[in-house]
């Protein structure tokens, strides 16, 4: 059904590159060195972003900004390389068109110029052992003369370093000792770029009667730019290597303008930016100058990358928790969102509350257990965030902690009053809570049970520990009973229980349970009887059956039940089952009896799909609570089909939708699509829904079957590059980008997707 395609008149995710570029396709009939006519010769020049046909990331920047600093002395008026790339940015993103399916004429209306020059990087080659054995690169550039429509020249050429390749120049030598991220192999691709660009530039022909400008000559020009991204402190170093006697300085983007250069020898020029607090910037390309007095100017742009400037310190830490176990102490704090060069935490320690803290560890999650601490001492803890940079947030208050230094006590039998707990236990046989007592466990309270024992509760359980949660474990590798509460009343908010037979089993008994997390039982929790509990926000995973209902009017509301056999068993119910997430287990939901159920997230809207049986229900969420929208559940009418029999139905509705396509009847068309897609999906059934759907100008619907696709055909490319592509359009480039990244994965030789990756990076 591919060749639906070509009537379609938006083309929005298969812009296909063509065998070669537009300017390829044009007959080379200048000579490489031919000194041509003014009137065959533009005036203003563009050059365009090179292509990359090697593996070596960043190459064509390089190659193409080392060629733009040597083709800025002829005798044309070239347009700066940040002018072009806006300008190719805008172009793309208004015509849907990469720049290599652009005509030349379109370009440069677009960016105000008549002549072009393209480029591309053919072969690199890097290649060592303890030095360099071979280093080389080689490239291709052409001219385009966009009034005539003529190429004006056309050159390939290669250069080559073996052995070790060229000896450090003087710049180089000066720069290893000013910068720890300079170093001879870096020094040398540098230079073997720039004499490269050197090359062709000595063989550009020049216009007859246009006069060249002597302007100073700049060799070479290296940077410290790979130390970046650089924070407060920081030094930002340039070097130049060019006329003597000259005036040199150079600028940082528009963050930082005319920094001026000393010249310490005969034609080598050292420049510094200390960065101050309260420096930001992003991206910026390093421009160096050099001027005679009172006389012309060169500029020469950094090929080696640009520089990011941050002296913006992380959110200050928040929320810090500190608990302490017989072995260790644990400290836990809230996690930074939304900072995207978050590098990690800082943990500092002292025996004082004001002064000698040290840095004990490192951390790129929010917690950390120490260990190294010692008995009968109390410490204090700070916790910072750094980022990329090293900028560190602002200290918090110290939290106060010392080890738990008593044993653990031994606990059984039926208590006689009401009952505080606080510290560690191990419990033997039964502990019981009678009828008219209660039982109150503090927080961080740890129970632990032998394998016989359990916890009765005939009265009522507190454990109010949300922020420090009480535990119920095994003391050692066997299932034990697990809590049993009949008749009685709970009141638990916060606390993990592992390891039992039955975690939690609640007859006739009402309260809530929340804030809980429940793993590697046989059972997690089962309610039975009225009154009953209300269990929300609970994490019900590992478990043979996560929870289990049977004759109770329970709510169950807000919790996370996955990763178990059984997620939800019900015998007989008439309670209230919403807004929970139930995937990825092996049965999601199952009943004795038809019920109908509020609306949960279970893994999919098509009811066909969410592993559920005896089950009714119309409301779903499209995705996991709480990010995930109410919509109406979908049930397919060709659940009870066969394999075949869905393929056969398919295939005839894929017909029908195809008549639709081509007469541009779309609205048709996406219906009978989504029908064919309940019979059997396919990775073109989604490729088609999205192109009717961005047709009729609903993108969001587009980028959502899209999506959907990707997630249940991950492998298919043409997908995925459909995603990217329309991500790219509505300039979601990081989005893109992650994607695309993909596509190269499953697709290594999409060359419209390697070139849309090296738009993205600028």
């Amino acid at each position: 059904m591919k060749n639906i395609l070509s009537v379609s008149s938006i083309l929005f995710v298969l812009i296909f590159l063509s065998s070669c570029t537009p300017t390829e396709k044009i007959k080379k009939d200048t000579p490489e060195a031919q000194v041509v006519s003014e009137e065959d010769m533009p005036k203003i020049v563009a050059v365009l972003p090179f292509q990359n046909e090697t593996k070596e990331i960043g190459i064509a920047n390089q190659t193409r900004r080392a060629f733009y600093n040597h083709f800025s002395s002829k005798p044309y008026r070239d347009v700066e390389l940040g002018v072009v790339d806006e300008k190719i940015v805008h172009l793309e993103k208004s015509s849907g068109k990469s720049i290599l399916d652009l005509k030349p004429q379109e370009i440069c209306q677009s960016i105000g110029c008549d002549g072009l020059i393209y480029g591309k990087v053919t072969d690199y080659t890097k290649t060592y052992a303890v030095a360099y054995s071979q280093l080389g690169v080689e490239a291709e550039v052409w001219m385009i003369n966009t009034k005539t429509g003529k190429e004006v020249f056309r050159m390939k050429d290669a250069v080559r370093y073996h052995e070790g390749g060229i000896p450090m120049s003087p710049l180089g030598l000066i720069m290893t000792v000013v910068s720890t991220a300079m170093n001879l192999r870096e020094i040398q691709q540098v230079r073997l770029v720039n004499e490269l660009a050197h090359k062709f530039n000595e063989k550009i022909p020049t216009p007859a009667g246009m006069a060249t400008e002597d302007r100073p000559l700049i060799k070479e020009v290296l940077t410290n730019v790979k130390e970046g991204p650089f924070g407060k402190g920081k030094i930002i170093r340039v070097g130049l290597e060019g006329e003597k006697g000259a005036v040199a300085m150079f600028d940082i983007g528009n963050f930082r303008k005319a920094v001026l250069m000393k010249e310490t020898k005969p034609g080598i020029y050292l420049g510094e930016y200390l960065v101050m607090p309260g420096d930001n910037s992003a991206d910026m390309p390093v421009i160096a100058y050099l001027k005679r007095p009172g006389g012309l100017e060169s500029q020469w742009i950094d090929v080696s990358g640009f520089v990011t400037i941050d002296t913006t310190p992380p959110s200050q830490i928040k929320g810090i928790r500190a608990r302490g176990f017989q072995d260790r102490i644990e400290i836990s704090w809230e996690a930074l969102k939304n900072i995207p060069d978050l590098k990690g935490y800082k943990v500092l320690r002292s025996v004082q509350p004001l002064s000698g803290y040290s840095e004990i560890a490192k951390v790129e999650l929010n917690v950390f257990e120490d260990r190294t601490v010692k008995p009968n001492i109390t410490y204090y803890y700070r916790v910072s965030a750094f980022d990329q940079t090293g900028n560190e947030s602002e200290i918090h208050d110290p939290i106060r902690v010392s080890l738990i230094s008593k044993e653990p006590v031994m606990i059984s039998g039926e208590i006689k009053k009401d009952t505080a707990l606080s510290g560690i236990f191990i419990v033997k046989g039964n502990l019981v809570v009678p009828k008219g007592l209660s039982l109150a466990l503090e927080p961080e309270t740890r129970m632990m049970f032998d394998e016989d024992a359990s916890l009765v509760v005939y009265g009522k359980l507190i454990a109010n520990a949300k922020d420090s949660p009480v535990e119920f474990i095994p003391s050692g590798n066997k299932k034990w009973k697990g809590i049993t509460a009949d008749d009685a009343s709970v009141e638990m908010n916060g606390f993990r229980i592992k390891g039992a037979a039955m975690a939690a089993f609640l007859k006739n008994t009402d309260g809530s349970v929340e804030n809980g997390v429940i793993t590697d039982s046989d059972t997690g929790i089962s309610i039975s009887g009225a009154p009953s509990v209300t269990a929300k926000n609970l994490t019900i995973s590992g478990n043979k059956t996560g929870m289990e209902l049977q004759k109770t009017n329970a709510k169950i509301i807000q919790n996370s039940i996955f990763q178990n056999t059984d997620g939800l068993v019900i015998k007989s119910f008439s309670g209230e089952i919403k807004d929970n997430n139930i995937v990825d287990n092996e049965k999601n939901i199952s009943s004795e009896s038809n019920i109908k159920i509020g609306a949960n997230y279970l893994g999919s809207i098509n009811v066909d799909e969410m592993r559920i049986k005896g089950i009714s229900l119309t409301k779903t969420y499209d995705n996991k609570v709480p990010d995930g929208k109410i919509v109406d559940a979908i049930s397919n009418p060709y659940a009870n089909l066969n394999h075949e029999e869905r393929q056969k139905k398919a295939a005839e509705i894929l017909l029908e939708a195809g008549t639709y396509f081509r007469q541009r009847n779309y609205g048709k068309a996406v219906t009978l699509f989504e029908e064919a897609l309940k019979a059997l999906p396919t990775a073109d059934t989604y490729y088609y829904i999205a192109l009717c759907y961005q047709e009729m100008k609903e993108d969001e619907k587009a980028l959502r079957y899209l999506k959907e696709g990707v997630e249940k055909f991950p492998k298919d490319s043409t997908l995925q590059k459909s995603l990217g592509l329309m991500y790219y359009q509505k300039g979601r480039d990081a989005e893109a980008k992650k994607v695309f990244e993909e596509v190269l994965r499953l697709s290594p030789e999409d060359r419209q997707v390697k070139f849309l990756l090296e738009r993205i990076g600028k």
